[in-house]
Order: structure tokens, then sequence, then C-alpha cells
């Protein structure tokens, strides 16, 4: 049986992405979230208004979304209660976070020199994608956010994660996301079922694009 419930969000799993902008001084600011997703070379990503992301984001219009694997949970975890912007938007002092200007020391990550866009690069993450900010709008229903429609540009995948003899394929098999569903966070299980579409021609035709 099912019951009619109304709980504070909705946040069933999706990829934990980290993204990487430059602060007014140009340094840069790290930020952990997990409403993204991608259709062909564009990806739309969804962040509170309150947050230094987001500022840098309007300012700059370009960023490094760096998806980590599951076994970088602690290091997306040291973020979690971080902010980039001081003063501390009065309703995240009340729940908990702090002021921290080194993101990527608190996380203990490396960073790497983009191609295309000034953010670094996350380099331990095995997915990077640069991009650009095509437009933005205010999202959502009694909450405060935005909704950024970002351009890939420049697209670096471990090659540890690729199919073998491939340069251009990702083996769903070897790439092991960090999942994060209803604020915890969780790792990929097994292939549960052979896909129809993966041995369709829509996929056919998506592996032949150049």
């Amino acid at each position: 049986m099912h019951k009619d419930i109304s709980p504070s969000i909705l946040y069933f799993g999706t990829p934990v992405a980290l993204i990487s902008t430059l602060n007014e001084d140009g340094s840069p600011n790290l930020a952990p979230m997990s409403s993204a997703w991608w259709l062909g070379w564009t990806c739309m990503l969804g962040l509170g208004q309150m947050g230094k992301t987001s500022e840098n984001l309007i300012r700059t219009r370009e960023c490094v979304i760096n998806l980590p694997s599951a076994s970088m949970a602690a290091s997306v975890d040291r973020l979690a209660m971080t902010t980039g912007k001081n003063p501390i938007p009065p309703r995240k002092q009340e729940w908990g976070y702090h002021y921290e200007p080194d993101k990527f020391g608190t996380s203990e990550l490396t960073q790497a020199p983009s191609l295309t866009v000034a953010p670094p690069r996350v380099l331990e993450c095995p997915v990077q994608m640069e991009g650009r900010v095509h437009e933005y709008r205010p999202f959502g229903k009694n909450v405060s956010a935005y909704a950024f429609e970002v351009h890939i540009e420049k697209l670096h995948v471990d090659e540890n994660i690729l199919e073998p003899g491939s340069d251009r394929h990702i083996d769903p098999t070897l790439w092991q996301p960090l999942i994060m569903s209803f604020c915890r966070f969780f790792g990929l299980g097994g292939e549960v079922h052979p896909s129809r579409l993966a041995q369709s021609g829509f996929m056919k035709a998506v592996r032949a694009a150049k």
C-alpha cells in the first residue's frame, strides 16, 4: 500500500559533483552539490541562491564540474558544512556552517590547471568537465535556488575508467560515482538487468557520432 507523504526535500539519488569556481580575489572555491543532470554536452545545475558558488557563477560564468568516485566520500564530506561566503548568510549560520576560504586544503584535494576556463580542476576526480554558464534563472517552489545551464567545453576522464582500447567511451562497469540520496552517501551496486536501450540503434548512433 502506498502512503501520501510530504517530505521536506525530494532527493532520491543523483551523482555528487564538486563545483570549482573563482572568488573575486582569484582564489578557488570548491563546493559539493548533487542536483545535476546532463543532456548531450549541456549540464543543468541546481544551486542555492545564498551560496558562494552561485555568486561566482553569475559573476564569472565559468566553472569545472568535477565528479568524485565513491572512494572520495571522506574528502567530499570535509566540505559539507563549509561556505566560502563571508559573512556567513544567517540561515547557513543557524544550520552550523562555518566560513572556510581554503576549500582545497580542507578537502585535502589537489588543484589542476584547466585548459578553457580559469577555475581549477580537482586532480583526484576521475571525471572533470570545464564549462561556461549559458544562462541561469530562479528555480523551484518554496526554495531559494537558481538553475544554471552550463555548456561543457572540455572533458577530462581518467583513462582507467575507459573501455579497453577506446579513447572515447567510458566503461560503466569501471566508473563508480559517488551518489547522494536524501543527504547520505552511496555507491553503485552491480548491474541488475540487461538493458535493451544499451543495445539499441540509439546507442549505436551515439557511439558512432563524432
